[in-house]
């Protein structure tokens, strides 16, 4: 499979894996031989790209952390809680619960796959798909950083509510399409404690848990909020949660921003490393993220275009691509005569 940007899809190509909403409902299936309808149906949900299936990336295997199943549940106990948090219908504890602790089993088991994929998500579910993202890449980097079995899966539980409180602000001011004025950030700044608050009153949740998404805008310089707390006062979930939420916030499409490229999201991660974040959870992200996702086309150094088709943990700009004008597979990591090859451009 490869993943190829909306404006790029034409007629008659096939869908290399299915689309669904956060709630489950199957929008395309596996397979699907696109037509004109099916563009303006996925540019009309302002998904930003898709998997396509075909003879010059069958070969590329896209690795997942954790199973698709899984997440599928986890998006849909998300969205629920979040669709009505205290009502009838809500999901129960036990329930969040039991799919946190799927979610760390397939991070364990799955120690060695790198973080790479590429999100495929509709607009409008942002919240719920981010919000399990940040879950689970916080699982990620919290398993490198030396947290035991149960602390990851308070952690995987606090990165998936930690936007809970945001449910109780004024939508316009979530979805803004511009600067928030004075009161409206003033407001907006509420949602940890908002978050916090609800989670106490309505759960039986740790209290590393409870932190978590309480501090988790907190700066490691002392420049954040709610309590404006610095380096290791802020909850060691925050500061992991922190991280996480940044990087996929910014490589998510907004109300107020495209998509930005995960190296240039990266590289704004690692110089704010001291300021905004932790230096040791930075550290461990660089080592753990790829910049590159398997599936994308890049720009080599050379003039060629290539498609990423293996990364390698610890080297992650160094990758595996495949060139599209012969099909050579050159290890940029691993082949003496390509260390003087560089990726310049992620074509997404």
């Amino acid at each position: 499979m490869r993943f190829l940007p909306v404006n790029q899809l034409r007629e008659g190509m096939i869908l290399g894996q299915e689309l669904q909403d956060a709630s489950g409902r199957m929008l395309l299936e596996k397979n699907t031989r696109l037509s004109k309808d099916n563009i303006s149906y996925i540019s009309f949900l302002e998904v930003t790209g898709l998997y396509i299936a075909d003879d010059f990336s069958k070969d590329v295997e896209i690795k997942e952390i954790i199973k698709p199943e899984v997440k599928k549940s986890a998006l849909s106990l998300i969205s629920t809680l979040f669709g009505n948090p205290s009502g009838e219908g809500s999901p129960e504890e036990e329930e969040l619960k039991e799919n946190v602790h799927r979610v760390v089993e397939d991070v364990l088991n799955n120690r060695d796959v790198a973080y790479n994929l590429m999100e495929v998500r509709t607009y409008d579910d942002y919240t719920y798909f981010h919000s399990v993202n940040v879950g689970v890449l916080s699982g990620v980097l919290g398993l490198q950083c030396g947290l035991t079995d149960d602390e990851l899966e308070e952690l995987v539980m606090a990165g998936f509510l930690h936007d809970i409180g945001k449910v109780f602000i004024d939508p316009t001011i979530i979805n803004a399409p511009r600067r928030l004025t004075e009161e409206e950030h003033v407001r907006m700044m509420d949602h940890p404690a908002e978050g916090y608050n609800f989670l106490r009153d309505n759960f039986d949740f740790s209290e590393n848990v409870l932190m978590g998404v309480y501090e988790h805008h907190e700066w490691y310089d002392g420049g954040g909020y709610p309590c404006k707390k610095e380096g290791k006062e802020i909850s060691k979930f925050a500061r992991i949660i922190k991280a996480a939420d940044v990087y996929d916030a910014m490589t998510s499409k907004r109300s107020y921003h495209e998509p930005y490229l995960p190296s240039d999201v990266l590289e704004y991660i690692m110089g704010r490393s001291g300021m905004e974040f932790d230096p040791k959870v930075v550290k461990t992200m660089v080592q753990e993220l790829c910049v590159y996702p398997v599936g994308c086309e890049v720009e080599l150094s050379n003039g060629e275009r290539a498609l990423v088709v293996e990364n390698h943990r610890g080297y992650s700009l160094r990758p595996t691509v495949k060139l599209m004008s012969t099909g050579e597979v050159i290890d940029l990591t691993g082949d003496r005569s390509s260390w003087n090859i560089t990726i310049v451009k992620l074509l997404v």
